[in-house]
Parts: C-alpha cells; sequence; structure tokens
C-alpha cells in the first residue's frame, strides 16, 4: 500500500525551495461524494535539488478545488499549474 498525502503537504514541500522540478505522470479519478465532487488520486514526480532524493508522489484533491478547470485542456495540466504556483525553478 502506497502512501497518500495531502494536498497542503505536497504544496509545503514545494513552498520548501528544495524542488528544482514537478510532473504530473498520472491522475486517476477514484470516486464522487455529494459533498467534495469527484475524487481523484494524482502521482507527481519531483526532482529536489542535489543533497536530496528525488520523490514520487500520491496526493489526493477533490473538484471542489477546481473552480477555473475549464481554462485547461486536461485536468493534468491544471493541476500542474497550481503546484507551479507553489515554487520557483532553481
Amino acid at each position: 500500500m502506497k502512501k497518500l498525502y495531502k494536498l497542503q503537504a505536497v504544496t509545503n514541500f514545494l513552498a520548501s525551495g528544495l524542488v528544482v522540478n514537478c510532473k504530473v505522470t498520472r491522475v486517476e479519478k477514484v470516486g464522487f461524494n455529494d459533498m467534495e465532487g469527484s475524487i481523484y488520486h494524482v502521482n507527481v514526480k519531483l526532482e529536489t535539488i542535489d543533497g536530496y532524493k528525488n520523490k514520487l508522489v500520491t496526493f489526493e484533491i477533490n473538484s471542489t478545488y477546481m473552480d477555473d478547470i475549464e481554462e485547461y485542456e486536461t485536468i493534468e495540466q491544471y493541476i500542474e499549474s497550481l503546484l507551479f504556483s507553489y515554487y520557483v525553478l532553481n
């Protein structure tokens, strides 16, 4: 069983300054409920600065966080732009 992170934990790591690149590798719809909408598991490859290990993490996000998704062609592009706003490329 793989570890499932919260979106906030991933964005906190991105904001730490240790990440030089971020790539969404997979988005999987895993369910739906009336309160949160569609629930997705997102795999993200995080490339870190020298001295740290690169990471492949999975986090959960739901469609209530996706207000302006219509501007993007795919959900992967939307999530990448969302995550990009939390870090600056070194």
